[in-house]
């Protein structure tokens, strides 16, 4: 009798969990909608300019969106310092026909999402936008209640007006173990039945990264881990064909190797081949990254072993087997291991200040480099990460990074013939 009353009880639960599954869940597993391929700029003409405004001593991990009409919304979040309670989701509206930024506003705040979650939020941190196919814009942002960044939890806003302003909609669910040690960086892809693919990186006990598959309702239809390694975050995933995708991981060993992760992905992302290293070397740092068509890739990232005093674009056209540097946007490698004083800090970051267009205000920017950068046992050291990468409709390539902790700085390629107008060393600027 107790065997078969547990039976009982068991397929009344299993029929339950079906019961309540999502639809999607008796489809076919969708496929990978492969971005259309394009063609690499046949010039190498980088504009530079300023995103933020200064607004705040610190800003961090900007990432963007290209709106129906052209536009970009870019966000970073920002404040008195990383992790600090005045800390918000700063946005920004970049305008390709006048090819200038609107001034910086802030859209979301902590105490906004508080009240929507009904729960206390110490600090935010980084915020991931998609722009749905109903011209809905949906905003995942990492957010914390207690601890440190291994106890954040991703919570999902929405806005009808293109991410001019935002309301809570609800925490993602992702791990039955208190929900907590989820976190994004880079860009969704997305799937052939309208779902999205969102990498998703965990920092409790073990650091790894895994693929959620999201419908429009922000409903986990299903997750994959990407490699099996202990050692590896904010994954950037690259979509090749319909069933093929490539990830490159921030390797977090200490000490680091200073090289990039790779896994892949021949099933649309439900199974993940084991991490290796990548030829990429890195110094433990984010990056960003787009597909220009089968086997080509784009990824920006800073490109030596050591620091984040440099930023390039490499690229390869053989899947990763070969990959060249196609474009430096900084390099200070010269004055690594120098002890640079204030002084002659100042007239370096004075100097790349004036490549391109420039910033509101110069000189409240380069005291904010100075406080953020220079440190009496140090001395004064460059940092240029976090980039975000993005190809537009157009063609045009689009880099937002965080440059010295202080602003959120764009590159622009413009995939036309008439490009803008300088460039130096590889394609940007010569730091030299």
């Amino acid at each position: 009798m107790n065997r078969f009353f547990h039976l009982l009880v068991g397929a009344a639960l299993v029929a339950g969990y079906f019961a309540s599954a999502p639809a999607h869940l008796w489809e076919p597993a969708p496929v990978f909608e492969v971005p259309t391929a394009g063609t690499s700029p046949g010039h190498d003409q980088w504009q530079l300019r300023f995103a933020s405004d200064a607004d705040t001593p610190l800003v961090h991990a900007p990432a963007m969106v290209e709106l129906p009409d052209g536009r970009l919304r870019a966000f970073w979040f920002a404040g008195s310092r990383e992790g600090a309670p005045d800390v918000n989701i700063h946005s920004a509206l970049f305008d390709p026909a006048s090819a200038a930024w609107s001034d910086e506003t802030v859209v979301v705040t902590r105490e906004q999402i508080s009240d929507g979650w009904g729960r206390h939020v110490r600090k935010l941190g980084n915020a991931v936008p998609v722009l749905d196919d109903d011209g809905r814009m949906r905003l995942f942002v990492v957010a914390v209640s207690f601890g440190g960044w291994a106890a954040s939890r991703l919570v999902v806003l929405e806005s009808v007006d293109q991410g001019a302003s935002w309301t809570f909609n609800k925490p993602l669910v992702t791990s039955p173990l208190l929900n907590i040690s989820t976190l994004v960086k880079t860009p969704p892809v997305r799937y052939s039945d309208g779902s999205i693919g969102l990498p998703v990186y965990h920092e409790l006990i073990g650091k790894f990264g895994e693929i959620l598959r999201l419908d429009q309702d922000s409903q986990i239809l299903g997750k994959a881990r990407i490699g099996h390694g202990r050692k590896a975050i904010q994954p950037l995933v690259l979509v090749d064909s319909e069933q093929n995708a490539v990830a490159f991981l921030r390797n977090e060993n200490e000490p680091n190797n200073g090289y990039l992760y790779q896994s892949a992905s021949v099933d649309g992302g439900w199974q993940w081949q084991e991490l290796s290293y990548s030829p990429l070397e890195n110094p433990s740092a984010a990056l960003g990254g787009v597909v220009m068509g089968e086997g080509d890739w784009l990824v920006v990232a800073n490109c030596n072993r050591q620091e984040r005093d440099d930023l390039c674009v490499r690229e390869t056209r053989d899947g990763g087997a070969n990959w060249q540097t196609r474009w430096v946007l900084h390099d200070r490698e010269q004055w690594r291991g120098e002890r640079l004083s204030k002084e002659d800090f100042a007239s370096l970051i004075k100097e790349e200040m004036t490549v391109g267009g420039a910033p509101e205000d110069p000189v409240l920017l380069q005291e904010r480099v100075i406080h953020n950068k220079c440190d009496d046992r140090h001395g004064c050291r460059f940092q240029y990460d976090y980039p975000y990468m993005l190809r537009t409709r157009n063609g045009d390539l689009h880099i937002l990074y965080t440059w010295n902790k202080s602003a959120i700085r764009h590159a622009w390629l413009k995939a036309a013939d008439d490009a803008p107008e300088r460039s130096a060393e590889g394609g940007a600027e010569n730091d030299h």
